[in-house]
């Protein structure tokens, strides 16, 4: 199980969670994304980071692993799924991204959407002030990619785990917090969209906030081996 963290973070963020995997027969694999970790400054870009995951893979003498990100590195898995048929199991774990567009916030009218994403485009700026360049282009590259169109170009089972999203509400400012949890709203209408539309994709949902191998490792440990209990048994019916 090839394990991938999320942005601004280091694969020691899998400690405690590879140390679980270990215990239960599995053989956890982490790595620095590139520009994090030890992994030495790189630009960013979804087809370099997934040439990096695959020569990890080639490098380490994986076989079909089990691609577990986080956040970023969710993302990672998610585009990895629609490029590698053979992989048992991708995992995005809450790695959702930014509101980028007015259409993403549920049940507000146009007027009310398209002031809420120029708001929230505008504090997400302001937030982004003083952080480094190569990671800004990160969060470009994060905003540029339409994560739903690969959830539905997933070639091998693809598992999305969400967060109580609401536990970001209160880094943002009050007037913000309604047009926070309108998108919280669309990302779950969204996630039942593919699931629906696409055989690969399942979801799920954890009581914890964004970092759920973090908050609750048992609980994600369950979950993990519960998809892939479900998939060989229904691969041995196939």
């Amino acid at each position: 199980m090839l394990l991938l963290h999320g942005g601004g973070r280091t694969r020691g963020d899998w400690d405690v969670f590879a140390g679980l995997l270990s215990e239960s027969g599995f053989r956890p694999v982490t790595m620095d994304l590139r520009g994090h970790g030890e992994s030495g400054e790189a630009p960013w870009s979804w087809k370099e980071a997934l040439a990096d995951v695959a020569a990890v893979v080639d490098e380490v003498g994986l076989r079909r692993p089990v691609i577990v990100g986080h956040s970023l590195g969710g993302m990672v898995a998610a585009l990895w799924a629609g490029e590698h048929p053979e992989c048992p199991l991708a995992v995005n774990l809450d790695g959702h991204g930014n509101p980028t567009r007015p259409g993403q916030f549920f049940g507000l009218d146009e007027a009310a959407a398209a002031r809420a994403c120029q708001e929230m485009t505008s504090f997400l700026g302001e937030m982004g002030q003083g952080l480094s360049e190569s990671f800004l282009q990160v969060m470009r590259e994060i905003d540029a990619l339409d994560l739903f169109s690969a959830y539905r170009a997933a070639r091998c089972p693809l598992l999305v785990v969400s967060g109580d999203g609401t536990a970001f509400a209160g880094m943002f400012p009050e007037h913000l917090a309604s047009a926070w949890e309108a998108y919280c709203a669309w990302l779950h209408h969204a996630l039942k969209a593919a699931v629906r539309e696409s055989p690969s994709v399942r979801e799920a949902s954890l009581s914890t906030g964004h970092d759920p191998h973090l908050e609750d490792p048992e609980a994600l440990l369950r979950l993990l081996v519960g998809h892939l209990s479900r998939h060989n048994q229904a691969e041995w019916s196939g």
